[in-house]
């Protein structure tokens, strides 16, 4: 395996903050008049950035409205309600180990990432961070993935592998043609993603890095 660069997703892939996002989503929903939603309803909305995520719930003309207010309060909710996916340092550690650079390639907004990365102290890890407001495309466009890779002085596809938990991100990876692993991990059932076409699946991170140590 001839690679140097990774990318990651971060919701459902290197950390769960469902928890937050769903009070700070809630709180802001019933500021507007709106009943809550359960986590696990959130979980399966979110991925595709903010503005599709809001429109899922609450009439066009409170979509802004509602993602002021989740913005506002998003943030605050992180401490002690977010957390790393099991496995994640000892990947991350192990990929800065054999010289890798890594990425980031998620759609969430950028104010929401760097409090994120830095509440769980894996910033540091990271090479480059690319946000739904960094790119012209999200995800499923490979615009991000692209980013990462000429940042990181790369032009060669074969260096570089994608890990997301979502349809999207397989899309993503697809698009790009670059190595792409899902991980079961996250908002994308078993049963919709396992009869994708060569589709590469993990149970978690810890099962991913087991396969990267024979592999690299």
């Amino acid at each position: 395996m001839k690679k140097k660069i990774a990318a990651f997703d971060l919701d459902g892939t290197l950390l769960d903050a469902y928890a937050a996002v769903t009070e700070a989503f809630n709180c802001a929903l019933g500021k507007l008049g709106y009943p809550p939603i359960s986590r696990e309803t959130l979980k399966r909305a979110v991925g595709k950035g903010d503005v599709n995520l809001a429109g899922r719930f609450v009439r066009e003309p409170d979509i802004h409205r509602l993602l002021s207010l989740y913005k506002e309060n998003q943030i605050r909710f992180f401490e002690g309600r977010i957390k790393l996916m099991d496995g994640c340092l000892e990947l991350l550690d192990f990929l800065k180990g054999k010289n890798f650079r890594l990425g980031v390639a998620t759609n969430r907004s950028e104010y929401a990432v760097a409090p994120l990365l830095e509440e769980l102290n894996i910033k540091q890890y990271f090479d480059i961070i690319c946000t739904a407001d960094s790119v012209r495309n999200p995800k499923p466009h490979p615009e991000m993935l692209f980013k990462i890779m000429e940042f990181c002085g790369s032009s060669d596809r074969n260096e570089m592998f994608f890990a997301g938990d979502m349809n999207i991100d397989y899309l993503t990876g697809r698009n790009a043609v670059i190595d792409t692993y899902i991980l079961l991990t996250g908002s994308s059932l078993r049963e919709e993603l396992e009869n994708l076409e060569d589709i590469n699946l993990f149970d978690n991170l810890v099962t991913l890095k087991k396969y990267l140590a024979d592999k690299i």
